[in-house]
């Protein structure tokens, strides 16, 4: 039993040492052996657990990935508006972005790399199809633009608020919050006659 609980430790050290040199240089600036030093374990130690660097960054994209979708998912009012189901995910993804800001970064710069395997393609696909299911499901509401355009639309400017926050011009409180989902509601919706 110890054993196996240090087999986990060292794995989610790995797992966390690659998150922070993965966030902070990038996947080709991320040598094997800086992940292993950074987690204080043997470069071999590594490929124990990991194949490869592209097997422990599609392992890491697909927990987080997965963490995200969960997040905004799970307790998602279905029975809710469409402006209350809009407020779930905007604060949803704050929520994530708040409690995990190296995962919401990686994830970030992952997306659409060619080190992605097909099953962290599909993991990013569902949180893309449920996202797609809500645009469309509230088509008659929303500005008669894709769907695809529409989820870029608001994850592009959160993902933009997130950068700006960082150099200190913005400041991510709830006022400014709930500021922002209203006016990213405002854009996308049909303009009130």
């Amino acid at each position: 039993m110890i054993e196996k609980s240090l087999k986990l430790n060292k794995s989610e050290e790995i797992l966390t040492a690659a998150l922070e040199l993965f966030t902070a240089k990038g996947f080709d600036g991320t040598a094997v052996p800086l992940i292993a030093e950074r987690a204080n374990v043997a470069a071999g130690t590594i490929y124990r657990y990991f194949a490869s660097k592209e097997e422990l960054v599609n392992s890491l994209f697909q927990r987080w990935q997965e963490n995200l979708y969960d997040k905004i998912k799970t307790e998602f009012p279905m029975n809710g508006n469409p402006r209350e189901q809009f407020h779930f995910i905007w604060h949803s993804m704050a929520e994530f972005q708040r409690e995990n800001p190296l995962a919401f970064d990686f994830l970030e710069m992952q997306y659409n790399l060619p080190h992605l395997d097909k099953k962290s393609v599909e993991k990013r696909a569902l949180l893309l199809k449920f996202l797609t299911r809500f645009a469309h499901n509230n088509r008659s509401l929303f500005r008669n633009l894709p769907p695809d355009a529409l989820i870029a639309i608001v994850w592009g400017a959160f993902v933009g608020l997130v950068k700006g926050s960082r150099n200190g011009k913005i400041k991510l409180d709830s006022a400014f919050l709930k500021e922002s989902e209203e006016l990213m509601w405002n854009a996308i919706q049909l303009p009130t006659k």
